[in-house]
């Protein structure tokens, strides 16, 4: 009965959110040399809880903001760039609304040539494919967040201050990141870090066709997948296949503390990702595409949540309208906290692109070696 119910409220939301429709993302100021524009994103969510109300036996239902960002970016000159955004996440989630707006991304960049562009401030983190991909151009409907796992106290959503050098190299074949970052400062109440040693992360990427990444605000994030609209429809506007590796280290954070709290041993923090990504158009104008990737993790936190992961997505596109299947899967070491297996599919609709698109998704998943629990969503993004 509940399972019904379930599938009949994510089907009459989905025939609701269709009747809306926005215009074109982001206002320009300025010309092609020197500019700013500001752009506004709302990701609207309804989630759906097998067996999460208050009542274990009935359906949880819900209706919020998955986030509200303000976007400012552009350009000072061809050598100058800036990008700053704001978030307020889960706005009204389970009837809270006392969440805050807070600054997420501030950093400036500096195009000094196509294989060296610095950027300095609030950065994210290059570490994984996955993990430098912006919430705009998500393939799918959120973030793989259970297989993002940096140190406690090392980010804020992901993000970290610092200087990060990129750039392209031999024709577009090989992208670099290197980012020397704060990391954990360790203090009085955190016996990490004593040395205050900073956090390093890499990345490098190798591109069999086009590139990823690249010069300003438009090369720092990746996206999910790469779409454009034509007379002819919706349509893949690149050709990829890439391959990346990434580290991430930090000296003294995993400590070992004995009987009394005092520190016994401490060794480094050490993490490393491999991944694959592909966005390929199947027909001649790019309306078939088949978009995906696979991403691997390890994780060494000392005595909690080492471990290895995946997350993979695969979607077969036909102009708008694509299918999705994803599955996470995270493997502790020792015991079952922090374990994690997400099976999930769903229907994505790209109305206009990552400008107007809504995504059904539905699955089940079990954590820390508990018991599985059904769930499903429905997003509708405007970015305008």
């Amino acid at each position: 009965m509940k399972r019904r119910l379930f599938w009949r409220l994510l089907g009459i939301l989905l025939a609701g959110v269709v009747c809306t429709r926005a215009p074109a993302a982001g206002v320009k100021v300025g010309d092609d040399n020197t500019y700013a524009k500001i752009a506004l994103l709302l990701q609207a969510w309804s989630t759906f809880t097998d067996g999460g109300a208050p009542n274990p036996d009935s359906l949880d239902t819900d209706f919020y903001l998955r986030r509200m960002r303000v976007l400012l970016f552009g350009q000072l000159n061809d050598r100058v760039n800036f990008f700053f955004e704001t978030d307020n996440p889960n706005f009204g989630k389970q009837g809270d609304f006392s969440s805050r707006t807070f600054v997420q991304d501030a950093w400036v960049g500096l195009n000094l040539h196509g294989a060296l562009q610095i950027d300095v401030g609030m950065l994210l983190v290059p570490f994984s494919h996955h993990g430098m991909q912006g919430a705009v151009s998500l393939h799918s409907l959120d973030y793989h967040s259970g297989l993002i796992r940096y140190p406690d106290g090392s980010h804020v959503v992901w993000r970290d201050f610092g200087v990060m050098a990129r750039g392209l190299l031999f024709k577009d074949r090989i992208e670099y990141r290197l980012a020397v970052l704060n990391g954990v400062h360790g203090g009085a109440d955190d016996p990490r870090n004593p040395n205050d040693w900073p956090r390093l992360t890499a990345r490098l990427t190798f591109n069999l066709f086009d590139a990823e990444g690249g010069p300003g605000t438009g090369g720092f994030f990746y996206d999910g997948l790469y779409l454009a609209e034509t007379e002819a429809g919706l349509v893949s506007t690149r050709k990829i296949v890439s391959l990346g590796l990434s580290a991430d280290w930090q000296k003294d954070l995993n400590v070992e503390l004995d009987a009394a709290g005092g520190v016994c041993d401490r060794d480094d923090y050490f993490a490393l990702a491999a991944d694959l990504f592909w966005d390929l158009p199947l027909d001649s104008g790019g309306r078939l595409g088949l978009s995906g990737q696979l991403d691997f993790f390890y994780y060494d936190h000392g005595e909690e949540y080492t471990g290895y992961g995946l997350l993979s997505e695969l979607g077969l596109r036909y102009d708008m309208l694509e299918l999705l299947f994803c599955l996470d899967w995270f493997e502790s070491n020792g015991s079952d906290e922090g374990d994690l297996l997400f099976v999930y599919g769903g229907f994505n609709f790209w109305w206009l692109g990552h400008s107007t698109s809504i995504k059904l998704q539905v699955g089940e998943s079990k954590h820390d070696g508990g018991d599985w629990g059904l769930a499903g969503q429905v997003q509708m993004q405007l970015l305008f």
